[in-house]
């Protein structure tokens, strides 16, 4: 049974950390500019995004995570996120070909090893996901809900975006299962298939959506404010813009979208498609960086990756801000199979760390 939203839930409030110092730092543990308040109680009080570093594609980075078989090796991996205050990836797995929206959800250590799993049944496909950490040790996931068709001879999607708590072993029905908080999306300018992410740095949420205005759209809020209030035109949101096309990236109509996630005032997405089979030649997958505080076409780089070309069957897939010990990374994940069984899939994850502006 679904949890609509009608009470005021303040768990969100108290984080919201969105001034331009801190994203210049990486850290909260630093004094405002003005007034001498602390950063971790500070809000901004104007509907700009503040000026941010943002990531150098070109730049250094790593990777954790290497061909790591997750829960249910015959599901392919989809997003993750990261809840750095417990040391978890959290990956979430759909089956190829599905239209039930039913997902796995791994629990691993930061390499990749699992350590815990959750069954979820009529969610969506997904393709993006959102951590946010808890004192208990078990976090809140968010992602899209609501996997159903709205009228007949159409194809199943999402239509809310919910608030899960991630509990090993458990398992949600998103129709009859209590537990899930739905928001339901009141933006004026929403048609459907909403796909939720956090910023670990500044406790906001980007919203990926189709839009009636545009093809697509992103709309920034700060967390706390939805957890209160809903999604709606009233709750204000941060920053709202249109995403490019294809054409205006300078993509192919198969480069699909892969993942979306934000950096203060910065979102980042991933493109691509996968090779037929393990054997095939990996395709060009791409980074793309948005200005929040931008709209239209605009974009501020697109960057083709090189990154996993040696896996079987690799296929861009996720992205997360990854708060770490030694500062932001922007990590993004790919999916890929294992050649001599090509119906069990691994994933993989990469970051770049290195900052500019």
């Amino acid at each position: 049974m679904v949890t609509k939203l009608s009470e005021t839930d303040q768990s969100g409030r108290g984080s919201d950390i969105s001034r331009r110092t801190l994203l210049r730092t990486g850290t909260g543990i630093v004094a405002a500019a003005s007034g001498g308040f602390s950063l971790l109680t500070a809000q901004t009080a104007h509907a700009v995004v503040d000026p941010s570093q943002y990531f150098v594609f070109e730049g250094d980075g790593d990777d954790p995570v290497v061909r790591k078989t997750l829960h249910q090796p015959y599901w392919a991996m989809q997003s993750f996120a990261f809840d750095h205050v417990h040391g978890h990836i959290y990956f979430v797995q759909t089956k190829p070909g599905s239209s039930t929206g039913d997902l796995w959800v791994s629990r691993t250590d930061f390499s990749g090893n699992v350590l815990g799993s959750m069954a979820l049944h009529s969610f969506d496909h997904g393709s993006s996901i959102g951590i946010q950490p808890d004192t208990s040790g078990s976090p809140y996931i968010w992602l899209a809900g609501d996997y159903r068709s709205l009228s007949s001879g159409t194809a199943p999607n999402s239509h809310t975006i919910c608030r899960i708590k991630y509990q090993d072993g458990g398992l949600l029905d998103y129709h009859t299962s209590a537990g899930i908080t739905e928001f339901k999306i009141g933006l004026s300018d929403f048609l459907d298939c909403p796909r939720p992410s956090i910023d670990p740095y500044t406790n906001m949420l980007l919203l990926r959506y189709m839009g009636t205005t545009s093809p697509w759209r992103l709309a920034l809020f700060h967390l706390s404010d939805v957890i209160a209030r809903g999604i709606n035109d009233s709750t204000k949101p941060q920053a709202k813009r249109a995403l490019p096309t294809n054409a205006q990236l300078g993509l192919s109509e198969s480069d699909l979208f892969q993942g979306v996630t934000s950096y203060g005032q910065y979102a980042y997405l991933s493109y691509g498609g996968g090779p037929a089979t393990p054997s095939d030649p990996a395709r060009p997958s791409y980074l793309v960086r948005l200005d929040m505080n931008q709209t239209g076409g605009q974009y501020n780089e697109k960057f083709p990756t090189t990154a996993g070309n040696s896996l079987p069957g690799r296929e861009p897939q996720g992205m997360a801000i990854w708060r770490s010990s030694s500062g932001p990374r922007l990590a993004f994940g790919f999916s890929s199979k294992i050649a001599v069984n090509p119906d069990e899939f691994q994933a993989t994850v990469f970051y770049k760390s290195d900052l500019a502006g």
